[in-house]
């Protein structure tokens, strides 16, 4: 999944106004998910395709106001495994996909 843009795709789904207010609110509301990512390495199976999307959309924002120096899977490898996880969910549509994956 080398040539997917992640911030192109991570972009096109605004957090704040579908899951949460403001970046401390999201990350609120993601704070379960990247718990239990921490904890095993892997995306939980309960996490649903507005978390995942909220989710990228936090790392790229993060990446973005921090300098965005270094690629963005670089920085924040995760957004690998959540646009792979977004791919398998049976309830992504393909406008939830990278484009690669689509």
């Amino acid at each position: 999944m080398t040539d997917i843009d992640y911030g192109l795709w991570a972009h096109g789904y605004n957090g704040y106004t579908r899951l949460a207010g403001g970046p401390e609110q999201l990350g609120a509301v993601i704070a379960p998910l990247r718990e239990a990512y921490r904890a095993t390495g892997e995306i939980p199976e309960w996490a649903g395709v507005d978390l995942l999307r909220g989710w990228a959309f936090l790392l790229v924002r993060a990446h973005r106001h921090g300098g965005g120096w270094r690629p963005l899977p670089e920085e924040f490898p995760e957004i690998v495994a959540i646009a792979e996880a977004v791919d398998r969910h049976r309830a992504a549509t393909d406008d939830d996909r990278p484009l690669r994956l689509r």
